[in-house]
């Protein structure tokens, strides 16, 4: 049998199963294994009014929820993996997550790192308080450049700024340190905006203070380990530190990960097999096959071997020229194609959707690569943290000041742009398709139901507290995670 006659029989076999899965498994992973389709029926378009259950919660986070065998599995900040039963909504058990437990410390050893912690916290929002201090004042002196008593001020504030940085370095000193420091993250993303993962036995978490951990469904530990922080990406001015959310994916029998590298573990050990560098991006990566062999595909537009971590292709997205780290979404994979988006809007704005097509053997993409369908500059010049959805012919993509767009997913052309309004905050949540109904959402907590095609056409729209998830869906529910409830939405 020729290599094309077998990946066109591969390709069947996997929509069948897809659909079939969709239909009758769990949800495993971010976005139902990354595209964010769901064969659901009977789900209801406006959700408020069909709440089966609430449940509170105590503490908030961005991390999607996970479905397996009945039972719900999401993160909570700072460092938790909850489970819930999905029947109910009732938490079954929650673990959570300390550096200090991955060191050998005496009680009188664990008392004197929390004092050290609770210092470094001082000094940090100490040295927070200072630098923007000095910020205030040097922009005040730009319109004030004869201002002799201002300039001395400024000079006087940085030495200060300085005293309190040696401080900490030296804190940081102290064998204890690493036990409590924890890099800063945006309170927008947090520590917890990794969806878990599961292969059906065992449930695997990520947590933006460095811990990876895997549990059986009841709550055991199998394995934890204390991985490097989360490359931070520098924002304008060099001080934002953003922390992390690319999600943790399970290819070819291998945990694959990414906190500032791209690592492939074993998923029943916790062992390292491979590890490659990774420019900053907080997007999980898509995932294709060609004649056997499973390939990542990046939002940053580098294509990854997944057996050995070899890169063989990058440089398949523009980045913004300099902030090259705007890159937020997971890439869309459908007949063959994978369809991308990426934007930024500041001083220098830009947006651009892709089309690649991937080839059928292993030669052409060892060789030529990716082949490149089609590239527009015209999307919204935004950023786009909402993953897209390609349904019927049509790309749509929903940016993050909401403007939702459809292309034509075979020629990349921009069919409409329309700017919703009532909408506030951010849009975080990706596209999700249900049937034959698209959902897309705010972290205000407003979610609208919309009618696939070439017009938009609103269904209905519902109002939740802030959220900031993708809700996931199974058969006709819809399971949503605020910042303060998990709800199981049904239709009657």
């Amino acid at each position: 049998m020729n290599a094309s006659r077998k990946v066109l029989l591969l390709t069947t076999f996997l929509a069948i199963f897809v659909t079939t899965s969709s239909i009758h498994a769990d949800v495993m992973s971010w976005r139902n294994g990354g595209n964010g389709e769901y064969a659901s029926n009977q789900l209801p378009e406006n959700w408020q009014e069909h709440v089966l259950w609430q449940t509170a919660l105590d503490q908030k986070s961005n991390s999607s929820p996970i479905l397996i065998k009945g039972r719900l599995y999401f993160c909570q900040e700072p460092n938790a993996l909850v489970c819930a039963d999905s029947k109910t909504g009732e938490i079954l058990w929650k673990r959570q997550h300390e550096l200090m437990d991955f060191f050998e410390f005496s009680e009188e050893e664990k008392a004197q790192a929390l004092e050290l912690g609770e210092r470094n916290r001082e000094l940090r929002r100490e040295l927070n308080r200072r630098r923007n201090e000095a910020r205030r004042l040097t922009r005040q002196s730009e319109n004030q450049p004869e201002n002799e008593e201002l300039k001395q001020t400024i000079k006087e504030k940085r030495a200060e700024f300085e005293a309190l940085r040696a401080q900490r370095l030296e804190l940081s000193n102290d064998p204890k340190f690493p036990a409590i420091e924890i890099v800063p993250t945006h309170q927008d993303n947090g520590y917890t905006s990794f969806t878990p993962v599961s292969d059906g036995k065992y449930v695997y978490a990520a947590f933006g203070h460095g811990v990876l951990a895997a549990y059986d469904l009841d709550g055991n530990k199998i394995w934890s380990k204390r991985m490097e922080h989360p490359n931070p990406a520098n924002g304008p001015g060099g001080a934002a530190r953003w922390g992390g959310s690319t999600s943790p994916i399970l290819v070819d029998g291998m945990l694959i990960v990414r906190f500032a590298d791209y690592t492939a573990l074993n998923p029943e050990t916790g062992e390292e097999i491979w590890r490659i560098p990774s420019g900053v991006v907080y997007g999980t990566p898509a995932v294709f096959e060609v004649e056997g062999q499973s390939f990542l595909f990046t939002s940053r537009g580098r294509v990854i071997r997944a057996s050995d971590g070899e890169i063989v292709q990058d440089g398949l997205v523009q980045l913004h020229h300099r902030f090259d780290w705007t890159v937020f979404n997971t890439p869309f994979i459908k007949d063959g194609i994978i369809y991308t988006v990426r934007g930024f809007k500041w001083q220098d704005q830009d947006g651009h959707a892709y089309a690649y097509r991937i080839p059928q053997d292993l030669e052409t993409l060892n060789t030529k690569g990716l082949e490149l369908i089609w590239h527009t500059d015209k999307v919204h010049h935004q950023r786009y943290y909402a993953s897209p959805i390609v349904h019927k012919g049509l790309m749509y993509i929903f940016s993050q000041d909401f403007v939702f767009s459809a292309l034509d997913a075979n020629t990349g052309e921009i069919l409409y742009k329309k700017k919703i309004d009532g909408f506030k905050g951010t849009a975080y949540p990706s596209l999700s398709l249900v049937g034959e109904t698209l959902f897309a959402g705010a972290d205000d907590g407003v979610v609208i139901a919309l009618q696939p095609g070439s017009e938009y056409k609103e269904i209905a729209r519902s109002q939740f507290e802030q959220f900031r998830s993708t809700p996931i869906f199974l058969n006709n529910i819809a399971y949503l995670r605020t910042y303060e409830n998990l709800y199981a939405i049904k239709a009657n």
